[in-house]
């Protein structure tokens, strides 16, 4: 059995990129850089949405409290972080660099046996197993007692998240030295804003809270 993290897409989103895909595997001559600078754009939104934004509504639902609050600014700050930095580094491409940063979505998009469609990663073990006890002792409401890992298990969460969702598409552009060097302090900016959020926000949560939180990220994890 092999681990994976991954949310559903929005429907318009899992058609644009069916749709780029199968552009590309049929080597179309009509330019698809406007098509993928679209789904990146829209990509990263709902990247933010499913593992921030989403959220808020959630655990409004046992009180408002700290972390609502939190997880808006995280969201705000990192949606305005990368639409400011994709408005700079996607433009006019060939169809040839269009297939090159493809490769982003091929290893994302993730067609599971039995399963829906999801966006996402394959998820280490260990890291995996950490999220399960976890979620299962505040199913037991035993969740304030196991807040600091839970923290650590988020905090592992959110640095794999940031390779497989921003250094695998940074990866895959053509971009120059200066841009280069703005994509490593957004990358700063991010890891620095994502850790201290995840060490103030899961403490601060009752356990009526941290169960809500629970059942939202169990349903994103998933193994095959």
């Amino acid at each position: 059995m092999t681990a994976y993290f991954g949310f559903e897409p929005s429907e318009g989103l899992k058609n644009d990129i069916e749709t780029i895909l199968a552009n590309l595997a049929k080597k179309v001559p009509e330019p698809q850089y406007h098509l993928s600078s679209e789904i990146s754009k829209v990509f990263t939104d709902e990247v933010i949405d499913n593992l921030l934004l989403n959220l808020v509504g959630v655990m409004q639902n046992h009180g408002d409290g700290e972390g609502s609050g939190m997880l808006k600014f995280l969201g705000g700050f990192l949606k305005t972080v990368m639409h400011g930095a994709l408005k700079v580094m996607l433009g006019k491409c060939d169809n040839a660099e269009v297939n090159k940063r493809a490769d982003f979505l091929r290893k994302r998009l993730l067609q599971l046996p039995n399963d829906k469609t999801r966006l996402g990663f394959e998820l280490p073990q260990d890291v995996y197993d950490h999220f399960q006890h976890c979620f299962r002792e505040v199913d037991a409401g035993n969740g304030k007692n196991f807040t600091e890992e839970l923290t650590k298990t988020m905090l592992m969460f959110s640095d794999l998240s940031l390779v497989y969702f921003f250094d695998d598409f940074i990866s895959g552009l053509n971009l120059g030295m200066i841009n280069r060097k703005m994509a490593s302090v957004t990358r700063s900016g991010i890891h620095k804003e994502s850790h201290s959020t995840i060490k103030k926000l899961i403490p601060s949560l009752t356990d009526e809270q941290l169960k809500d939180f629970s059942a939202y990220f169990k349903a994103m994890l998933v193994e095959r």
